[in-house]
């Protein structure tokens, strides 16, 4: 191993497309993602070696390919690959397969804060194989049969590469703008908030692909089965948890429209009367307005599913064999709904708790749903709170303020 590090390191220190400023960690995680994730999407069979000596941002996106059964992964960093680990600070990403390959190297050890530096990337180009073949020199197996064995279609474009190029040098501006800028501000949370934040964006990425892959189903549904309604009905679910994965980056600007609540209780309703069988349970929804009282709420209307939808699924959960009334009213100022089951009463050191961040009676409950679904009405004037828990019924009422007919 003697002059791999040195050879991978030149390839970098030679690269005059890309050496024109030193890149970003986050810049360098955002292209590695970039690279990977077509072939966990879509579960391609390919070959992959890596060196990373922090999967920061990386985690998931490596273990679904780990996972993966068409994908082979090989770690530079494992005694069982290579003969001799000389590569100091090197990391690199090499993946080959029928559709494309690809390789980046980066190297943070001459920067003395160790969040940036110069990369060396080619897409589709036989200089991948360059870099495989000063890999394979010092490995213990000899992978060259496999990986020549993906064909990809390979189209030699220097215009291309170039252009791909300037994209991320100009993206990596963009990012290091940003950064600057938050230094400026001296905004610099505490460690533990940022290592949340980057859970979450992690996580809800994550969560993201997998809706991706239902919303593409639903569809493959719909065509197949002609069932447009059931595929609707899921298309509608994977909308509200997108605007929910929005809600945990940052709190987004109300949608707020006026609307006939009777008109959008229904779509709830809909979402939850399969489930409600499950549990031998029925969901019955009583309109108890005047049919001439066309006053309309002023409401975002995800977000008020969200709620009614956590509150019509605690109802499904903790009773069975049960008629759920969901009935809605009107006075002279409000339209209130409410959501009633049979089931056992909610306990009182319960019924005080019940709202409150992070409470939960479940043991793999998170105490999100009630204290959020509070939140959400309190930005549209609205409120939610249990009336009665005995051992006649359980009941929440929601309340939203009607607007007045000029």
């Amino acid at each position: 191993m003697q002059n791999i590090y040195k050879n991978l390191k030149n390839l970098i220190l030679s690269d005059d497309r890309l050496q024109t400023s030193l890149f970003s960690k986050q810049s360098i995680v955002t292209i590695i993602r970039c690279l990977l994730e077509p072939l966990a999407s879509q579960n391609t069979p390919s070959m992959i070696f890596h060196r990373l000596k922090n999967r920061e941002g990386l985690e998931s996106i490596i273990k679904r390919l780990e996972y993966s059964r068409n994908v082979e992964m090989y770690n530079f960093l494992d005694s069982d690959i290579v003969v001799k680990d000389d590569l100091i600070e090197l990391e690199f990403i090499l993946l080959t397969s029928s559709r494309y390959n690809a390789v980046i190297l980066w190297d943070y050890s001459e920067n003395p804060n160790k969040e940036n530096s110069n990369i060396y990337l080619v897409l589709n180009s036989k200089n991948v194989n360059n870099v495989f073949e000063m890999l394979c020199e010092n490995t213990k197996t000899d992978y060259k049969e496999k990986f020549y064995s993906y064909k990809p279609e390979r189209r030699e474009n220097e215009l291309l590469n170039l252009c791909i190029a300037n994209i991320i040098k100009h993206l990596n501006e963009s990012i290091e703008e940003n950064e600057y800028n938050g230094r400026t501000l001296n905004f610099e949370p505490k460690d533990e908030c940022r290592e949340l934040k980057e859970k979450i964006r992690h996580t809800s990425h994550e969560i993201r692909n997998q809706l991706g892959v239902l919303d593409i189903y639903s569809k493959i549904l719909e065509k197949k089965f002609s069932d447009d309604k059931t595929s609707s009905l899921i298309r509608k679910s994977i909308s509200l948890i997108n605007m929910e994965l929005d809600g945990l980056k940052q709190f987004e600007n109300l949608n707020l429209q006026e609307m006939l609540v009777e008109d959008v209780i229904p779509h709830s309703i809909e979402m939850f009367k399969e489930i409600a069988k499950q549990n031998n349970n029925k969901i019955i929804f009583i309109n108890g307005t005047v049919t001439n009282d066309k006053r309309k709420v002023l409401i975002d209307e995800g977000k008020f599913l969200a709620v009614l939808n956590n509150i019509i699924k605690n109802a499904n959960q903790f009773t069975q064999n049960d008629e759920i009334i969901v009935e809605l009213t009107k006075d002279t100022t409000h339209a209130k709904i409410s959501v009633q089951n049979h089931g056992e009463p909610i306990e009182e050191d319960v019924k005080n708790n019940i709202f409150k961040d992070g409470f939960t009676t479940r043991e793999d409950g998170f105490g999100i749903g009630l204290s959020v679904s509070r939140k959400y009405l309190a930005e549209q004037l609205g409120t939610i709170e249990l009336t009665t828990s005995d051992s006649e019924k359980t009941e929440f009422l929601i309340k939203l303020p009607l607007i007045e007919i000029v």
